[in-house]
């Protein structure tokens, strides 16, 4: 019996006996999102969502692995976080040079008309951040925002945004052509987001697959040595608090009217903190919006047609101060469809793996 076939009969097997679980990882600055879907064989769907501090690998990486243990089948998948990644309007080598370095970024190409790159660095440095349980997928946030206005970039030209914590993805769709794309970094303080990746050392290989038709980065076949495996390990532990018997008493306090008065004062003074934080942000995003519309129209490699129509795919919750900023001081028709990031990660993870 030819290899193929007792391979596709082990799957079988494999598939009779065991769910597919779909392992999803969204990862910000601050906070890591996995969520996971288990698929059972009568159609059945369990799904799962944890939310983790960044920094807190080895939580996440035991929370990942008590679903990896349950079945061999499973995938893995993670959206982008580099913010050294774009996209380019072409698919011609001569002319992708123009838009990135092709030496130091890993691309794909979507048919023949555009595509999308990422740091070779950063792809490296984020195997080695989940070298302990492997990825199966990296998937571009360009990729995903083309994928879920597809329905939409057939038409004439507009301008689409994925709004992630992190950063916002911006294209420029024509008739299904792309013009424009550029990522904008949310993160104020942050140069980047290094301290979410691990170093690797220099005498690892890092083995691409050929992306030259595929949608995602497939990191089936890239392994890294076993040995390196206490580079990831080794949060340092908390100190233990010590009990406050102080607290016992508690069931005899209360608060008289002018502690009331304080502690609804204080109240509001942290809801106004949370509402002017907001509307930075919402302003800071504006603005980032702003400049690269600016750059589109400034910018001789674009043609710098005019844009009127704006769809955003909100993965964060955006507030209406936000689409109003884009309407009353941009002009733009603004349209917010809601995005569930990692609903989506599992939804193109499953048509990979068809």
């Amino acid at each position: 019996m030819p290899i193929l076939f007792v391979e596709l009969a082990v799957f079988s097997l494999k598939k009779l006996l065991y769910n597919e679980i779909y392992i999803n990882i969204l990862q910000g600055s601050e906070n890591t999102v996995i969520y996971v879907e288990e698929l059972g064989s009568k159609g059945a769907v369990s799904r799962y969502e944890e939310s983790f501090n960044s920094s807190e690998k080895n939580k996440i990486y035991e929370y990942i692995s008590g679903f990896t243990h349950m079945s061999p089948i499973h995938y893995i998948s993670i959206l982008d976080p580099s913010l050294n990644q774009g996209a380019f309007p072409t698919c011609s080598s001569a002319d992708i040079t123009k838009f990135c370095d092709l030496g130091a970024n890993e691309h794909v190409c979507m048919g023949k008309t555009w595509g999308y790159y990422t740091s070779k660095l950063d792809l490296l440095q984020l195997q080695g951040r989940y070298k302990k349980i492997g990825l199966d997928f990296v998937f571009s946030p360009f990729y995903m925002l083309q994928n879920f206005f597809q329905d939409k970039i057939k038409g004439e030209l507009a301008l689409y945004i994925l709004v992630c914590e992190d950063y916002m993805a911006m294209c420029v769709f024509d008739e299904s052509n792309l013009k424009f794309a550029i990522l904008q970094d949310m993160q104020k303080e942050n140069d980047g987001n290094e301290d979410l990746m691990m170093d690797v050392s220099d005498d690892e290989d890092l083995m691409l697959d050929d992306l030259e038709d595929e949608s995602s980065v497939d990191l089936d076949d890239i392994d890294l040595d076993d040995d390196d495996d206490d580079d990831i390990d080794g949060l340092d532990d908390i100190d233990e608090l010590d009990d406050f018997d102080s607290f016992d008493d508690m069931d005899d306090f209360s608060m008289d009217d002018s502690d009331e008065d304080t502690f609804s004062s204080t109240e509001k003074s942290l809801d106004d903190v949370i509402e002017q934080n907001t509307f930075g942000e919402d302003y800071h995003r504006f603005s980032l919006i702003q400049s690269a519309v600016n750059t589109f129209y400034k910018d001789s490699k674009y043609d710098g047609e005019f844009i009127q129509n704006v769809f955003i795919a909100d993965g964060i919750g955006l507030n209406n101060e936000f689409k109003r900023f884009l309407e009353e001081e941009m002009f733009l028709n603004v349209f917010i469809r809601r995005l569930d990031i990692t609903q989506e990660l599992s939804d193109l993870a499953k048509v990979e793996k068809k």
